[in-house]
């Protein structure tokens, strides 16, 4: 397009980016520029995307794979002379220098003046391990210093609530980078100090450049660092990524992501310690519930057993005439065995009784003083033998009086009497079976209840007992 055609007409935004595409080409065709590489980026075309800067502008910068051959890897800080051409991207509006040669020159002004300024605070003491202080293992607020749309803050806020939900979190917003951005963040981590806000300040960013870094290199925010009396973790960038603030700071973390788990890492550990206790309680009270269930239903068993029992012999207590029967009949056994016992015993001392006087006889055809002698023993034999036929007889008849008393006493004690004594009644029918239910009786049927001193006699009337 000629240049007079741009004063008689407006050109649309295709023409102006053609124009100016072209007059780039042909004018920065070939260019020599010396400036320090920043935020160098491999991509996984081959290519190396980075920026050329000094103190006063920068300006993006690629080089092909075709032309990395007869050139060293750069890193972020070297100081490069590079040499190549202008091109305008058209569909992007976007001017790249496209380096073709390129060789360092140096250390970049940023990395040397980070080096120098690490070396002051070393010599200082800042970095001493012996004035880090401790990070406290107990804490209640963590303060964070960062900016507040980041990466960095939504990392730890999701490692947080994961691991500590009960942890209270003060943000202190600041600008990360740029102008002003080192002023800012030490003055946040200044204001957490005079306040007391929190017991653990988290001071970082995510990644980034060398100069998107470089605020937490800076003068202000180190010493801010150092003069803060609560303990801080500093936490910009990558593993890589080592600004002057991770030396100044009590504990360094490789990104925002480690600070935040080294913060609650004791919560962490309390709440996994409280999981397993209240995992193993709950076992427990389960085997617990489990073993009185199983306790209830042994119990239950055995009262079902126990009322099956007492029905089957419910129906067995005897009646007032079987007792009596019973006790007519132990009495008479009684009478039966003592009135044996009383012939067995008669019939022994007949016949010693005879036996003594036949002897007693032989002896007469004797001497009459062994007559009197053998009459005088017979006498004595004859009166221990009475003797012996009563002490017997008194022990079998004593024997036979306490047998039929202790039948006595085990039929009052079995007799249905003894019951009636406490309180309760047996109701029967005219016939004399006992009334177990009272869907055993009918309307208008005549029922005796025997208490303890005498016999009721009842008519059964529509669910009432008349007299």
């Amino acid at each position: 397009m000629e240049a007079y055609d741009l004063l008689g007409r407006t050109l649309t935004v295709s023409e102006a980016s053609e124009l100016i595409h072209s007059t780039v080409d042909e004018l920065f065709y070939e260019m020599s520029i010396e400036g320090e590489v920043s935020g160098f980026r491999p991509a996984s075309s081959g290519h190396w995307y980075f920026t050329l800067k000094d103190r006063g502008a920068a300006m993006d910068a690629a080089v092909f794979r075709s032309s990395q051959f007869s050139m060293v890897m750069p890193s972020d800080g070297d100081l490069v002379i590079a040499k190549g051409s202008l091109s305008y991207y058209t569909k992007t509006g976007r001017l790249t220098f496209i380096v073709r040669e390129m060789k360092r020159k140096g250390e970049g002004d940023l990395l040397q003046q980070i080096e120098k300024r690490k070396e002051y605070y070393r010599a200082l003491g800042y970095f001493d391990d012996e004035r880090k202080k401790p990070i406290p293992e107990e804490i209640s607020v963590l303060g964070v210093v960062t900016s507040p749309t980041g990466a960095a803050i939504r990392d730890i806020l999701n490692i947080t609530a994961r691991r500590a939900p009960s942890l209270d979190i003060i943000i202190f917003p600041a600008a990360v980078q740029g102008e002003g951005a080192a002023e800012n963040i030490a003055m946040r981590i200044r204001q957490a100090d005079n306040f007391s806000a929190c017991d653990l300040l988290i001071v970082g960013r995510g990644g980034g450049s060398m100069e998107d870094l470089s605020a937490f290199s800076e003068p202000a925010v180190i010493e801010a660092i150092h003069n803060c009396s609560i303990p801080v973790i500093s936490a910009v960038g990558h593993e890589i990524d080592w600004p002057i603030s991770d030396l100044a700071a009590d504990r360094r973390a490789p990104t925002p992501s480690a600070a935040a788990e080294i913060a609650t890492e004791t919560i962490y550990r309390r709440r996994e310690r409280l999981s397993g206790a209240l995992l193993l309680s709950s076992s427990l009270i389960k085997s617990r519930i489990t073993e009185a269930e199983k306790g209830l239903e042994r119990a239950m068993h055995g009262l079902s057993e126990l009322e099956r029992k007492m029905l089957r012999y419910r129906g067995r207590i005897p009646s007032t005439a079987d007792l009596r029967r019973i006790l007519l009949l132990r009495t008479q056994n009684a009478e039966t065995r003592l009135g044996y016992a009383m012939e067995e015993i008669t019939a022994a001392m007949e016949n010693r009784l005879r036996a003594a006087e036949e002897k007693l006889s032989s002896l007469i055809s004797g001497s009459s003083a062994a007559i009197s002698s053998r009459a005088a023993e017979a006498g004595t034999l004859i009166s221990a033998l009475q003797n012996e036929i009563r002490s017997t007889v008194g022990k079998r008849v004593e024997l036979a009086g306490m047998r039929v008393k202790a039948a006595e006493r085990e039929c009052e004690a079995l007799s249905p009497l003894q019951i009636l004594k406490r309180g309760y009644s047996v109701t029967q029918r005219t016939d004399g079976s006992v009334v177990r239910s009272a869907s055993d009786v009918k309307d208008g049927e005549e029922l005796a209840t025997r208490v303890m001193d005498g016999t009721i006699i009842s008519i059964v009337k529509e669910g009432r007992n008349e007299l």
